[in-house]
């Protein structure tokens, strides 16, 4: 990955490449820019041309003066995620600054605050984007990843610190603003930029010795400090004071925000050619009552990185972010141009997969037309076999259902061959028990009695199923609904059913009987009750009959009233 870091006074170029999971800085380029140039993009243009990286994708930064970060906190009983909640942080920014910004998120759990997630939000303007868009094409790169300038620092400080469990505050002192970032070893807290940078210190040495700015940039390096044996000690302190009251500031705006003793800054590194000038770092120290330590007195930094440390740290954690080897991931750049890198990157790949691709399928084209040339003939037997099986299957179904037609008309006929000689016996029975002055008007069969429709299973070639009608004597073939399987009480109950009617048989006696009370009918139940065969007898019902009104010829005859009586006979099966 190639990063650009461009300021007021200097670009700076790194190219980094992962080794595993360590990042490696295989190139630095310098370029210094004259103080004050007007039209830097054409000077800069020219430098990007003389290294090779015209037209290359490379990572940017945002200054962090353009962007904004929002930080907060998501409990764990809080549903939602990182990126729902910066949805709708943005929306009231959004509205606050009427215009749609563009915003990423990145979230992390402190190892201090269980069950609580941190998050922190980058968001800027899309004009702000757009000219730092247009401002990389003036200088002829192309963005590959546009990163605000704190988050690089932080993730490239974060490479060199160590372990640490206290929040960091990692501050970059360029030329004309100084970036600050604030976090822990698991991610970034808090984000800012300071309006003042190292130009402040040359301008202090220029007012005092009354140089050039050109000439007090170089004194400043030389002989210039804050220590009371360096030149201008006293303009530089005043300076470095203005300075100190605009860090504090930003500082209490952190504090403000997290107010937990946790949170309090355990150490301040300071980097960039600001942090350069002699004194500071123990001036700095004094002044906020915090260490102060310089990037280069870090414990991690690579012995191939030291001789750069402190000056490539931005381009460094430009391309360290870009690579995804840093602590935290905020990237600004919008999403079709992120696509276009995408694309770039995987083109190589995705042509020999294609290439790869359209040989699999001729390959497999061929494969294919050569089996089904060989499979023809045997694919034509089969489907002969199969036709002349459906044939000899639907002649199968024809004689299933004629069977099942000659069974279902036969079923009248077994049943008075099976239930005539019985129904004699008892016919007999009744007529030897009924009281003389009592008749019978009907004896029959007590599903005759009671008619319903009987399924009855038949197979048939379109599934219908055959019902006999209690009205006539033969069974007509309908269709119906395949039936539902019976439940293991429905089973057994049919079962217990099946075997009572195996044991037994109903009779029912309908007749008529002139005394009201029933008497010669309960003598003739106990009567029947007395024979072997006999299993049951029950008085099934009885209903008062009156005489005719109305009809001249029946009233004049007197007809007594009667009671008419209906007997359930069950009788054992021999």
């Amino acid at each position: 990955m190639i990063a650009i870091d461009v300021g007021a006074r200097s670009v700076r170029a790194v190219w980094v490449s992962l080794r595993g999971s360590t990042p490696v800085v295989t190139r630095v380029e310098p370029f210094a820019l004259p103080l004050d140039e007007e039209e830097p993009h054409k000077l800069i243009g020219a430098w990007i041309d003389k290294v090779g990286l015209t037209k290359h994708f490379c990572v940017i930064a945002l200054p962090g003066s353009q962007a904004v970060f929002q930080s907060g906190r998501i409990m764990h009983t809080d549903p939602r995620t990182p990126q729902q909640i910066a949805a709708m942080d943005i929306a009231q920014f959004s509205e606050m600054a009427g215009d749609a910004m563009s915003y990423d998120v990145s979230a992390f759990e402190p190892p201090f605050e269980v069950g609580v997630r941190r998050y922190i939000m980058s968001m800027a303007r899309p004009s702000v984007i757009a000219t730092a868009i247009r401002e990389a094409e003036l200088n002829h790169v192309r963005p590959a990843d546009l990163i605000a300038a704190p988050v690089a620092l932080f993730n490239a400080m974060e490479s060199f610190a160590g372990d640490h469990e206290e929040p960091w505050c990692y501050v970059n002192i360029g030329h004309t603003q100084t970036e600050v970032a604030v976090g822990l070893k698991t991610g970034l807290l808090f984000a800012r930029s300071i309006p003042l940078g190292g130009k402040l210190f040359t301008e202090a040495v220029s007012q005092t010795t009354g140089l050039s700015p050109v000439q007090a940039e170089v004194r400043k390096h030389v002989d210039c400090g804050l220590r009371e044996t360096d030149a201008c000690f006293e303009s530089l302190r005043t300076a470095a004071d203005r300075w100190i009251s605009q860090f504090n500031a930003c500082m209490g705006v952190y504090r403000s925000q997290f107010q937990d003793r946790k949170f309090n800054t355990a150490r301040l590194v300071i980097t960039g050619a600001g942090a350069q000038l002699k004194g500071f770092k123990e001036y700095l120290a004094a002044k906020t009552a915090i260490p102060v330590v310089t990037a280069a007195e870090l414990p991690n930094v690579p012995a191939a990185y030291r001789p750069h440390i402190g000056v490539y740290d931005l381009a460094f954690g430009l391309a360290l972010t870009a690579l995804h080897a840093g602590t935290t991931y905020l990237s600004l750049l919008p999403g079709d141009l992120k696509d276009e890198v995408i694309f770039r990157e995987k083109k190589p790949w995705w042509v020999v997969a294609a290439v790869l691709l359209t040989g699999s399928m001729a390959l497999y084209s061929a494969t294919g037309v050569y089996l089904l040339q060989r499979d023809g003939a045997q694919l034509d037997d089969e489907r002969d076999q199969l036709r002349k099986r459906e044939q000899i299957d639907k002649h199968i179904q024809e004689i299933k259902v004629l069977g099942s037609q000659m069974l279902t008309n036969a079923l009248p006929v077994s049943g008075l061959l099976m239930n005539g000689p019985l129904a004699r016996e008892v016919l007999a029975l009744v007529a030897s028990t009924i009281d003389p002055n009592d008749w019978v008007t009907l004896f029959c069969d007590e599903k005759i009695y009671n008619p319903k429709e009987q399924d009855v299973e038949t197979t048939a070639p379109n599934a219908a199923a055959a019902v006999r009608n209690p009205f006539s004597l033969f069974r007509t073939i309908r269709p119906s609904a395949a039936p539902a399987a019976a439940t293991p009480d429905k089973k057994e109950a049919s079962a217990k059913k099946e075997r009572v009617d195996a044991l037994a048989t109903v009779f029912i006696v309908e007749g008529y009987t002139s005394n009201p009370s029933l008497k010669s009918v309960r003598e003739m139940i106990e009567r029947l009750k007395t024979s072997p065969d006999i299993a049951r007898v029950d008085l099934r019902s009885d209903d008062k009959v009156l005489s005719p009104t109305g009809i001249p010829e029946l009233e004049a005859e007197k007809v007594p009233n009667f009671r008419r009586f209906v007997i359930q006979i069950e009788v054992k099966r021999p």
